[in-house]
């Protein structure tokens, strides 16, 4: 059996799996993928935790076993102190490497890889992307979905939907007077919800029947509008190079509270986010969408700084 040369820490949220996914597959070496479960230890900062199994369920501590591979990658905190762990039991010969916020100090691990909205202080090792690693592969449209979209009205305008965050509220008013601005243009809306997007916003949304994958929708889309709560479908639609139109969310109470109080924000600030998205040219707004060009290729930046460590 081939000894996996690299760990990949896998947790609940999809969306954090497939970018770890990504890179580890676009690093060509062989992989593991392990399936963390937590206790409620997991509250814990990581901090508190230290170099530890602690927070991991019976089975998970049973995985975190020689041989030790030769990387572990992981993303945000959670899985930071199991990490830890598994280069301290390897009498430090594993190297680490974060994507997100690993709510440490970087210098705890040999690479972290971030993005603007995370407050990660700027170290040697630390690589702050314009934007996400986008998980979206090429893929080839089946004759259903060619038909599907050649009915069509160009333009195809799509409006991709997240959802309600700590920090941030999408409520279905802001879905459909988005949707209806787009709708009054010549052309054709086509709506795409996510996995957090509430089913009022969705019914806003008005949903067209048989919608292709996500992948052939960013690929056909003509413009691309995405509500600015989710970072990886901003990042996902930037990396097309079409024009992308921002819709942003309201504040929650917890934000009206934290970005009025002038006190820390917790975990992350999206807002810095798109401050350099808009800066850079990368996104306009719903009525006047901009293309740009990214500064760097995000997954081959990180691809690069992965295989040095190597």
């Amino acid at each position: 059996m081939t000894r996996a040369r690299i760990w990949v820490l896998l947790g609940e949220k999809t969306g954090d799996n497939n970018q770890l996914l990504r890179l580890a597959e676009a690093l060509g070496l062989p992989f593991r993928a392990i399936e963390l479960r937590y206790t409620q230890l997991r509250r814990l900062r990581p901090a508190l935790l230290g170099e530890s199994l602690a927070s991991l369920d019976k089975e998970s501590r049973d995985e975190i076993a020689p041989p030790w591979p030769d990387l572990v990658l992981g993303i945000g905190n959670r899985s930071a102190p199991v990490a830890l762990a598994i280069r301290k039991a390897s009498g430090g010969m594993v190297k680490l490497v974060r994507l997100g916020n690993p709510r440490l100090d970087p210098r705890n691990f040999d690479l972290v890889i971030t993005t603007p909205q995370y407050d990660v202080p700027a170290r040697s090792n630390v690589i702050r992307l314009p934007v996400g690693i986008s998980t979206v592969t090429p893929v080839k449209p089946t004759s259903r979905e060619r038909e599907w979209l050649k009915a069509l009205p160009r333009p195809h305008r799509l409006l991709l939907v997240g959802g309600d965050t700590f920090m941030w509220r999408l409520t279905p008013a802001i879905v459909a007077e988005a949707a209806a601005y787009l709708e009054a243009i010549p052309g054709t809306l086509i709506g795409c919800g996510s996995a957090r997007t509430d089913p009022e916003a969705l019914a806003a949304l008005n949903l067209r029947k048989g919608l292709p994958r996500y992948s052939v929708l960013l690929k056909d889309a003509d413009e691309i509008h995405v509500t600015a709560d989710s970072v990886a479908m901003v990042s996902d639609a930037i990396a097309t190079g079409k024009p992308v139109g921002l819709v942003l969310p309201q504040q929650t109470l917890a934000g009206r509270f934290f970005y009025g109080s002038g006190l820390p924000v917790p975990v992350r600030d999206i807002r810095r986010f798109w401050t350099g998205v808009q800066a850079a040219g990368l996104v306009g707004t719903i009525d006047a969408p901009r293309s740009g060009k990214l500064n760097c290729d995000p997954l081959a930046t990180a691809v690069a700084a992965v295989r040095a460590l190597l």
